[in-house]
């Protein structure tokens, strides 16, 4: 994995890929989100001894597109929470394999949010494993695994990493 190195166009691109996918969400574009996946898609949250175990268990699944438009459906008007505002700082991106198909990659990130009239609050911590392919001229992502720290779920994870 250490000898793989992407060329500097290359890791300039999927680096304003992660940051224009962070932006999208913390600037409450939540429906622009999806567009960031490939029709069939994997995306998953979960914990770290989860994803340790090989245990496929988590808090938000997906396997397609049309899977996270239903999330973005039910953020929008099914669930009843607090507003709040989101902060997701996002970095270490390393990109680890370039085939012909996809780029493998991940990231370390920490989730913040702040609830209107509170403080900000650390949601929590972790690291992303990402498969990114490329739509025409567009990367998206094939395959997020959002690996987050902490053995419990955040109650207030309603949005997705």
């Amino acid at each position: 994995m250490d000898g793989f190195r992407a060329s500097e166009d290359l890791k300039a691109r999927v680096d304003d890929f992660y940051v224009r996918y962070v932006e999208t969400i913390c600037d409450g574009n939540i429906a622009a989100w999806p567009d960031f996946f490939t029709e069939v898609c994997l995306y998953r949250v979960t914990q770290r001894s989860n994803q340790e175990r090989g245990m496929l268990l988590g808090p938000m699944f997906a396997e397609t597109r049309g899977g996270l438009i239903d999330r973005v459906v039910a953020i929008q008007n099914a669930l009843v929470f607090q507003p709040r505002a989101l902060c997701y700082v996002i970095g270490s991106i390393r990109i680890i394999e370039r085939t012909v198909d996809a780029i493998k990659a991940r990231s370390m990130f920490s989730a913040y949010h702040t609830l209107e009239g509170a403080d900000t609050e650390l949601l929590m911590v972790g690291r992303t494993f990402d498969t990114l392919v490329f739509d025409g001229e567009a990367l998206k992502f094939a395959e997020r695994v959002v690996v987050f720290d902490t053995e419990r779920t955040p109650g207030a994870l309603i949005y997705p990493i």
